[in-house]
């Protein structure tokens, strides 16, 4: 009974606060096409998730990359993708292929269980596109994952990355070890993190035989990135937050 209510409450909540927030439209959600004053805070910044689909920065700018590229957009329905922790919200956008395929390691709402650094089941060149947002640091061995999509993919194939990377940080944070819950939160920004990455993700991707694409607020026109909110309209100023979100584009070259 109290469930129901609080349920009832929140749904409550949320259709007053989309109300309130609906005008002057000032931005917008690339993903759920809401607009109105100003998006909602999240945990770690403010302003910054869409108060109708809850999408973050990079959720809205892992998309823009992929509709602002012709060759990616256009030719979509014939690739065969592979989307590992697939956002419910991204789904429809890349489900327009007819060999789309969900996956992710504990999860029951995908289409196969999936360890990103061991596929063996998956033969090599298999797939034309990988998608993983934030799901590199969850990986023990990242190293491993990373040469592993190299191997699915086939030549020419991109890997569309992201993930949580401490701003101003040359080298990756990276502890292995036995540390407790609130040990990895506090060092590494999650509870369920092995690493915090540096500017020097970029370097393992190309000795994976990547070639590299980054795209972030800096490469989109100043209009677009206020308006879909594709950088922090207000720095946040915890000692892991992830500012300045980049999308990486990674193409196997050979």
């Amino acid at each position: 009974m109290i469930e129901n209510i609080l349920i009832l409450l929140n749904r409550i909540y949320r259709q007053v606060l989309l109300m309130y927030l609906r005008y002057p439209k000032i931005v917008k959600c690339n993903i759920c096409n809401w607009n109105g004053r100003r998006f909602i805070d999240d945990n770690w910044l403010k302003m910054v998730s869409c108060p109708n689909c809850y999408s973050g920065i990079r959720h809205r700018l892992l998309l823009f990359s992929i509709m602002d590229e012709p060759i990616l957009i256009n030719n979509i329905k014939n690739k065969r993708i592979l989307h590992f922790a697939p956002e419910s919200f991204l789904i429809p956008y890349l489900n327009t292929s007819k060999n789309y395929v969900t996956a992710d390691y504990y999860r029951k709402d995908v289409d196969i269980n999936l360890d990103i650094s061991n596929m063996n089941d998956i033969s090599d060149c298999e797939y034309d596109m990988v998608i993983a947002s934030d799901v590199l640091e969850h990986v023990y061995d990242d190293i491993k994952a990373i040469y592993e999509l190299n191997r699915i993919l086939k030549i020419g194939g991109i890997a569309i990355l992201t993930v949580p990377q401490k701003d101003n940080l040359n080298k990756t944070i990276e502890d292995l070890s036995d540390l407790s819950s609130e040990e990895r939160r506090i060092k590494l920004g999650q509870k369920d993190h092995y690493r915090i990455y540096g500017y020097d993700f970029y370097d393992k991707l190309t000795k994976a035989q990547f070639n590299v694409h980054i795209i972030d607020a800096k490469t989109v026109d100043k209009f677009i990135s206020s308006k879909y909110v594709l950088i922090p309209p207000i720095l946040g100023f915890h000692p892991m937050v992830t500012n300045y979100r980049k999308i990486y584009h990674a193409i196997k070259s050979k």
